[in-house]
C-alpha cells in the first residue's frame, strides 16, 4: 500500500475547527491495512473532514474546478492536513480527491475547456489570412479530441451515475491513492454496484489504494476491505455486519412497517 498509516503530530492549542472535534482531539495513529478502507460514522462525527485532511497532506488534485491548496472551504482541512503524520511505502503522483458534488465541477470544468477550444478554432476560421489552415487548426483538434475521447462529447448529456463511473474510469490509470466521500449521493443502487466492479479490477490491476467515506451499506461490502468506524471521537475497525448500516438496512428491509410505524 502507498499510505500504510497517519496520526496527528501535535495538537494545536485552539478550539477552532477542526482542532475542537472530538475525532482530531483523541487521533493516534491509525494503521491502514488494505488497498481498499472506509470511513463509517454518523454525520457530523469528522469523517469527511479527516478525508479532505488526508487529501490536503498527500497534496492531491481535486475533481472539481477548485484545488484544495485554493478552496476557501478547504481551508480547516488544510490546517489540519498540515498536522498530520504520514507514513507512506513511495511517493505516488497518481491520485486525487473526489466527492458527487466535485464531479459537478469536473464536468463543468471540461465543457468549459471544450468551448474555449471550439472558440479558438472559429477565431482561427474568420480571420485566416492565407496558407495551409488546417496545420494551425489540427493542434487544437487534437486537444479537443483527446478531452472528448477521454469523458465524452456531452457529460451533460449522459445521466449523473453514468458520467460519475466514467469520470473514474478514465482517471484511475495506475497505482495513486483515490480519495472518495459518499460517491453513492451520485449513484443508483445498480450504479453502486458497478464502482464496487471497479474499485476492485483497479485494485488488482493497478494496485491503486482507495480510502472512502460512505454510509451505502452495498458499497460497504467489498469482502476485501477495511472498515473503520469513527464514533464517539475514537477510530476503530469494524466487521461489515457489525455496522450500523449493513444492521438497520438488514432490519429495515426484512420489516419495513415496524419501522414506519415509530416514526
Amino acid at each position: 500500500m502507498l499510505l500504510q498509516s497517519f496520526g496527528l503530530r501535535n495538537l494545536p492549542e485552539t478550539d477552532e475547527f477542526p482542532f475542537n472535534l472530538p475525532l482530531v482531539r483523541n487521533l493516534e495513529t491509525v494503521k491502514l491495512e488494505k488497498n481498499i478502507t472506509f470511513f463509517v460514522g454518523e454525520n457530523g462525527s469528522g469523517k469527511s473532514t479527516l478525508l479532505e485532511a488526508l487529501a490536503a497532506a498527500l497534496n492531491l488534485p481535486t475533481a472539481g474546478s477548485e484545488s484544495i491548496e485554493t478552496n476557501p472551504l478547504m481551508e480547516p482541512a488544510r490546517r489540519l492536513g498540515y498536522m498530520l503524520s504520514l507514513r507512506q511505502s513511495t511517493r505516488s503522483s497518481r491520485g486525487f480527491y473526489a466527492s458527487a458534488e466535485d464531479f459537478l465541477g469536473f464536468v463543468k470544468n471540461i465543457q468549459r475547456q471544450i468551448a474555449e477550444l471550439n472558440a479558438e478554432m472559429r477565431e482561427i476560421t474568420e480571420t485566416w489570412n492565407g496558407g495551409d489552415i488546417n496545420r494551425a487548426l489540427q493542434p487544437i483538434k487534437d486537444e479537443k479530441q483527446e478531452l472528448i475521447s477521454r469523458y465524452g462529447d456531452d457529460l451533460n448529456a449522459m445521466s449523473h451515475g453514468e458520467g460519475f463511473l466514467k469520470f473514474f474510469l478514465a482517471r484511475i490509470t495506475g497505482p495513486g491513492i483515490y480519495l472518495i466521500d459518499e460517491p453513492e449521493a451520485a449513484l443508483s443502487p445498480t450504479r453502486q454496484l458497478s464502482l464496487i466492479s471497479l474499485i476492485r479490477q483497479k485494485v488488482r490491476d493497478t494496485d491503486a489504494q482507495f480510502i472512502i467515506a460512505t454510509h451505502s451499506p452495498i458499497i460497504l461490502s467489498i469482502p476485501e476491505a477495511q472498515i473503520l468506524e469513527i464514533k464517539d471521537g475514537l477510530i476503530k475497525p469494524l466487521a461489515y455486519q457489525e455496522t450500523e448500516h449493513y444492521q438497520i438496512t438488514r432490519q429495515f428491509l426484512e420489516n419495513p412497517e415496524v419501522f414506519l410505524r415509530g416514526l
